[in-house]
């Protein structure tokens, strides 16, 4: 039986009163407990108060949980479990959390709460702990398993599986450098640096062509070969470039562009023609997410009028607000649709502490293939 079958037999064969008993008074005493100690729901629904959306708060505001950070994924293909971040044990830690019912699992020690994402078979996690890159298999018998040890002092910025699962693309940033690295999931692999920069942010690997994109100094944008061959800046209209993303068909680029007035709308830019072109106005999105399809975009507004997470159609160009994104700052809301569309994620400190949320999409957007 694969092991995320034996935590959920297993959460459902335990009584609520076993299941507290092994929980209550752990971290205070004990420290923080060990890896598969199931930890009872903290999962609450209410109705937004502007919107009347039932908003999932899947996370309780008594401790700190994180979402990954950009482009990290999170939600598994079918939107069954999450992967978080959480303190919730006195310790930072990763969870398995199950969507449905908000029992959750505690899997394996962090060392940067951001720097963890889920593999395309949602078989994987990919973390930093305190001194290597690790890997965590969720099926069999969990296992930590060390894949590489970073130079001391060297900090994560992100972390990317490509998306055929062959290989795993990370920033590190250490002395005022930041260097992306692309390491192949092959047995005794070393990382191969690719760019050496001032600033690498948000490396995604092109779903199709051996292509890297990344942020780089002043909010421009970058892409080059996987050997970081041809490297070239994006030719953006004047502004800044606050988040991109491959459309999925990997032969152009959507990005989130700020003017120097501070207007943010919705671009693309072909990869060959070099064409760029408006797909949308936003209501001053500060980060953006796509769907698989790329049919419908997620947006945090920054707005103080309007705190929204928006729906926007791509066809019609027109706005749905859903909720608040209970964000102090909308560009750490972390925005994630689920691989088949039918769930939103995001990240708010409203409440005290960072919390992570869902909305089901399930009757508002198609579902897509996953």
């Amino acid at each position: 039986m694969a092991a995320m079958e034996q935590w959920q037999s297993g959460a459902k064969g335990l009584s609520r009163r076993a299941v507290l008993l092994s929980t209550v008074g752990v971290p205070a005493l004990l420290g923080a407990p060990p890896k598969g100690t199931i930890l009872p729901p903290d999962l609450t629904r209410y109705d937004d108060p502007s919107t009347e959306f039932q908003v999932v708060r899947l996370t309780s505001a008594a401790y700190s949980s994180h979402l990954p950070a950009c482009p990290g994924r999170a939600i598994s293909r079918h939107s069954q479990f999450a992967v978080v971040a959480s303190d919730r044990t006195a310790e930072m830690q990763l969870h398995w959390l199950d969507l449905k019912s908000g029992q959750n699992r505690v899997l394996a020690p962090i060392g940067y709460p951001r720097a963890f994402t889920l593999s395309t078979d949602d078989r994987t996690i990919y973390f930093r702990d305190e001194h290597s890159l690790a890997a965590l298999p969720l099926t069999g018998t969990p296992r930590v398993v060390r894949l590489w040890e970073p130079a001391p002092g060297a900090e994560p910025v992100s972390l990317c599986a490509s998306e055929d699962g062959t290989s795993l693309w990370f920033a590190e940033k250490a002395g005022g450098t930041a260097t992306l690295l692309k390491l192949r999931l092959l047995p005794k692999a070393k990382p191969e640096v690719v760019v050496k920069s001032a600033e690498i942010r948000q490396p995604i690997p092109n779903p199709r062509r051996a292509l890297v994109l990344w942020l780089s100094s002043g909010d421009t944008l970058w892409l080059g070969e996987h050997d970081g061959a041809n490297q070239r800046r994006v030719e953006t209209p004047a502004g800044r470039v606050l988040q991109a993303a491959w459309n999925p068909d990997g032969q152009s680029v959507l990005y989130l562009h700020e003017t120097a007035d501070r207007v943010a709308t919705l671009r693309e830019q072909d990869v060959d023609s070099r064409a760029d072109r408006l797909v949308a106005k936003t209501s001053q999105y500060a980060c953006f997410a796509r769907n698989a399809d790329a049919t419908v975009f997620a947006g945090a507004s920054r707005s103080k009028a309007g705190p929204y997470v928006l729906l926007m159609l791509r066809v019609t160009r027109r706005e749905l607000a859903l909720c608040e994104h209970r964000s102090s700052e909308a560009a750490a809301s972390g925005l994630a649709f689920s691989p088949d569309s039918r769930r939103l994620v995001f990240e708010g400190d409203k409440e005290g502490k960072p919390v992570v949320y869902s909305v089901k999409l399930d009757r508002l957007v198609e579902e897509t293939e996953s």
